[in-house]
């Protein structure tokens, strides 16, 4: 039982360090979207997938763990995290475990709401990518046809010269 503890410990303080390290990406990605970086936003992008990637082989792995500390302290299947950690006995480990669950509750709360703020701004700009597009792009106008009938959904300026 102590080995799967020790085991478990570990994973979790690696899933803590991904956390970490998304977190820190997911700033570099609000930066990138306050400065209107692409390239800086595609890279950010880049290394949040890469992460998440790796995150979610870290699941697995605990997931499997999880499940066989789950059986050793006798919970029900698919019991969550922070119950079984509370559930385990008094052993070395079981404290620092309790520790990491709530350090990484408190980081995925922390990178979720990072992630709500770079949606939001990502949709305020392509909400004004539109608007300038709408701006500047031609709208279908009436113009006239070589043969001097009018087109009706030409694009082109938004008159027709009727003075010809």
């Amino acid at each position: 039982m102590q080995e799967l503890i020790e085991e478990l410990v570990s994973i979790l303080k690696e899933e803590l360090a991904a956390l970490e390290k998304m977190a820190a990406a997911a700033e570099k990605q609000n930066a990138a979207l306050r400065k209107n970086s692409g390239d800086s936003l595609n890279e950010a992008t880049r290394e949040l997938e890469f992460l998440a990637r790796h995150m979610e082989e870290l699941k697995a792995t605990r997931t499997r763990v999880q499940e066989y500390v789950r059986r050793a302290c006798g919970l029900f299947p698919g019991a969550p995290l922070a119950e079984l950690v509370a559930a385990m006995p008094p052993v070395l480990g079981r404290q620092e475990a309790m520790n990491l669950v709530a350090d990484l509750r408190g980081k995925a709360r922390e990178l979720a709401e990072l992630v709500r703020l770079n949606n939001l701004l990502a949709q305020n700009a392509l909400r004004f990518c539109e608007r300038l597009l709408k701006a500047i792009a031609p709208t279908p106008a009436k113009t006239y046809l070589p043969d001097g009938a009018m087109d009706k959904g030409s694009t082109g300026p938004s008159f027709v010269d009727k003075s010809v």
